[in-house]
């Protein structure tokens, strides 16, 4: 028990480090909180920086979602324990300990958590995502439904338990994440749609260009950098 509790608290400080956005502050000094999405992700990272911190950040993120659960298997800790310790990481992550509580979206580390603990889920989730893309075209519409299917296809080949709560777990929480955002308040009217668009399209607004390409994110006055 001791172990375990020690394993899920690791995974969760170790998943809170905030890779895209001490990326983007050491490089360019710009808080990833007050610029483009709002949003302390890969994809934020690549508006200000560049497509190759897209890449950049998300295998970094990936390998710290792993990470946990490949220690816990080191320790030889059963699939539940290997589960508590990803989904630590992906708490973690999306609401980090050290920018209080806001964080990424949890895709990046929740496919790291696939590539550590199941492998043919992570398959499935990746073909839905390359021919969701291909047809759709609207990434966070596209991993939000291939996210959810994930409990599913773990019920379907019959496998431990463990993933089956787990990743419904997971899904959960990146709904949640969704909703939030990183606690950005809900507009006075149209809350409803702010709400529906969040969940499907993960912002405020179904257009994502002015989305991204707005400032001053969060009520805070935007650096010179992020104009």
């Amino acid at each position: 028990m001791a172990t375990t509790s020690l394993l899920i608290a690791s995974a969760y400080f170790f998943c809170s480090i905030p890779t895209a956005y001490l990326l983007v502050k050491a490089l360019k000094g710009i808080d990833l909180r007050t610029f483009g999405s709002g949003s302390v992700t890969g994809s934020n990272a690549g508006q200000a920086l560049g497509k190759w911190a897209v890449i950049v950040v998300g295998i970094l993120d990936i390998l710290k979602g792993a990470a946990p659960v490949w220690a816990a298997q080191a320790l030889d800790q059963s699939t539940s324990e290997q589960m508590l310790a990803g989904i630590a990481g992906v708490i973690g992550h999306n609401w980090s300990a050290y920018l209080g509580f806001q964080g990424g979206r949890g895709m990046a580390v929740v496919i790291g958590v696939m590539l550590a603990l199941a492998q043919l889920e992570l398959l499935l989730f990746i073909i839905v995502a390359i021919f969701g893309i291909a047809f759709i075209g609207n990434i966070p519409l596209v991993m939000g439904l291939a996210m959810l299917l994930a409990p599913m296809w773990a019920y379907v080949f019959d496998e431990d338990a463990a993933l089956i709560w787990g990743f419904g777990t997971i899904v959960l929480l990146i709904i949640v994440k969704r909703l939030t955002g990183n606690w950005t308040p809900l507009p006075p009217d149209g809350g409803r749609r702010t709400l529906l668009n969040r969940l499907l399209y993960d912002r405020d607004t179904k257009e994502r260009h002015a989305w991204v390409k707005r400032t001053g994110v969060d009520n805070r006055a935007p650096t010179q950098e992020a104009r």
